[in-house]
């Protein structure tokens, strides 16, 4: 009798259903036509006014979801979002020089955290921001937080330029004119990619030197090795540098406060300059050292450099930023400090003629400053979860 009585209140609720859905149509039959909604789906995508070199990307390598990293797109001058790039594991991003594309560095496996391993650059479009090709990488890639000498563009725009490590270390040459892999340049010990010209870039060695490469279209490449330039045991430098192309010059700190200056000619061959302390003595005593992820940047205009800087004991260099010193090359000292509401573990600087200085904390916070005065012009919440680098596309 149960399994009756549980037939039949399913039968009445059935017929209940089918009245109620016959009720509803007769109730819209019986409506006017302009009082009648007619459900359509519609979607479209939104396409971003030409780039301005105020777009900051910012990659955020997104440890919540390490296969799934996003580079999240804003508008230095009004704080506006303005969209998202998605991309896969651990990925390096490049704004092209033209501005039309942005490059990602990427690698996916086919069942998401497993099966077969494909590594690419994918090119995006810089205005609907969806992929217009793909560039497979035979070859690989290192899989290595993200960091901006992992992989980066030749300086006329048309080599994309990635390091491999696997375990062997070398550099992927990538044709984005023809959409086509090159090939790979060996660099036994030699790792990142530093650009010295339209074909060629140095490499950081091992014993604190850097090796000279020059390549031609074709792949083709001469390697040549150079004395050390920085103490590798006691002072090693940091993998993110600055540089001056039109000085010619990359701009290496160490751990406890060195600028390097290392120069390079036409042909790309290297040759060390000088090296300087930011620190003063008193700077020394009260434990200043600099700190962060992507620490340093320099401005073609006024050829400052713009450094990280915080209290704390020697190896504290994974340490944020409490200030930004700003620092002339020229007459090797500092010029200003610039204190942090929030301390920063990245920093960039644009390239235009009315620069934004533009700082981002581990928690996703964008601060956006002016260059001269140290001003906080807008501060932006939710960059990222774990947020690790900035960029802008070229003046």
């Amino acid at each position: 009798m149960q399994r009756r009585g549980r037939i039949l209140c399913t039968a009445t609720a059935l017929v209940l259903l089918a009245a109620m859905s016959a009720t509803a149509r007769q109730d819209i039959e019986v409506l006017p036509e302009e009082a009648r909604l007619v459900p359509e789906e519609a979607f479209g995508t939104r396409v971003l006014p030409a780039p301005t070199p105020h777009w900051i990307y910012v990659l955020d390598v997104a440890f919540d979801n390490l296969v799934a990293s996003r580079v999240n797109i804003f508008d230095g001058d009004s704080g506006d979002f303005l969209g998202v790039l998605h991309s896969g594991y651990v990925p390096n991003v490049l704004p092209a020089p033209n501005r039309r594309e942005v490059y990602v560095v990427e690698t996916y496996w086919t069942h998401g955290t497993r099966g077969r391993r494909e590594d690419l650059v994918t090119v995006f479009d810089a205005r609907t921001l969806e992929p217009v090709a793909e560039i497979p990488l035979p070859q690989g890639r290192a899989l290595i937080v993200s960091k901006q000498p992992v992989a980066q563009l030749s300086d006329d725009g048309r080599f994309l330029l990635s390091f491999n490590l696997s375990p062997a270390t070398s550099v992927s040459v990538v044709d984005l004119e023809a959409r086509a892999y090159v090939g790979e340049i060996e660099a036994p010990g030699c790792s990142l990619v530093y650009p010295t010209g339209a074909r060629s870039f140095s490499m950081l060695c091992p014993d604190g030197s850097l090796a000279d490469v020059r390549f031609d279209a074709s792949g083709t490449a001469e390697v040549v090795d150079n004395d050390p330039f920085f103490d590798a045991e006691n002072d090693p430098v940091f993998e993110h540098a600055a540089r001056d192309a039109a000085g010619r010059t990359w701009y290496f700190v160490s751990y406890d406060g060195r600028i390097h200056e290392v120069g390079y000619d036409a042909r790309g061959r290297t040759a060390p300059r000088e090296s300087w302390s930011v620190l003063t003595e008193a700077d020394a005593a009260e434990g200043w050292r600099p700190g962060g992820w992507q620490l340093v940047a320099r401005h073609p205009g006024n050829g400052h450099l713009y450094l990280l800087m915080h209290k704390g004991p020697k190896w504290s260099h994974k340490w944020p930023g409490e200030e930004i010193w700003v620092l002339d090359p020229e007459a090797n000292r500092r010029v200003a400090r610039i204190p942090l509401e929030e301390p920063a573990v990245s920093l960039a600087i644009t390239g235009d003629d009315s620069p934004l200085l533009v700082t981002l904390t581990d928690t996703g916070v964008l601060s956006v400053l002016d260059p001269g005065t140290g001003e906080r012009r807008r501060r932006i919440e939710g960059a990222g979860v774990t947020p690790f680098l900035l960029d802008s596309f070229a003046p």
